[in-house]
């Protein structure tokens, strides 16, 4: 961090220059890389969260079926503290270059950490392409050729965010990053 920025919040947040290098070096050494494993994260929650929904709509009609009442369930099953289904991304050694296992709970992404960043990216995508098909289109006919469609149209998604919505959401520089956050969550 720029010590004009340290020193300004140092002096306008009364925090202390130990504090400021506690936060940065948490960012940079254990979040940052985190979230560098976290390939296409908007992607994945999103159809972790339609699916979720979908199964709890179906779970919530067999028990109205029954004639259950699941009104604290309903409650309980909408905050989303309890997920129906999950995907994992996990990279391993393998001779492929990606896979997906079904779980009745969720599925397991299993791609090749030998390709570079961009690669993975696709191969990822293109396992959610068969998760969509699976589970949301139900899809009979789930095929490569649908999960490369799914790959294509998020990547290309993708690369429109990066290279023509992104230039809203980037700052000048960094003090004006600051004045922002003092001008938007003021003390």
């Amino acid at each position: 961090m720029d010590h004009i920025i340290s020193r300004k919040i140092s002096n306008d947040w009364n925090l202390s220059s130990k504090a400021i290098e506690q936060y940065t070096s948490f960012f940079s050494e254990v979040i940052k890389p985190a979230i560098k494993t976290k390939y296409l994260s908007h992607l994945v929650t999103t159809i972790e969260d339609m699916v979720n929904d979908k199964r709890m709509t179906k779970f919530l009609k067999k028990l109205d079926d029954n004639g259950i009442e699941p009104d604290k369930l309903r409650g309980f099953l909408a905050s989303r503290t309890i997920r129906l289904y999950s995907i994992i991304l996990e990279p391993v050694n393998l001779k492929r270059r990606a896979t997906t296992r079904h779980h009745p709970s969720g599925a397991i992404i299993y791609y090749n950490a030998h390709y570079d960043e961009k690669y993975k990216r696709i191969l990822i995508a293109h396992e959610l392409g068969h998760i969509v098909n699976k589970e949301l289109l139900e899809n009979t006919k789930d095929s490569e050729e649908t999960a490369n469609l799914f790959a294509y149209i998020a990547m290309d998604d993708k690369n429109k965010f990066y290279t023509e919505e992104c230039t809203n959401y980037v700052s000048k520089s960094d003090i004006q990053i600051l004045n922002d956050i003092i001008n938007t969550c003021p003390t």
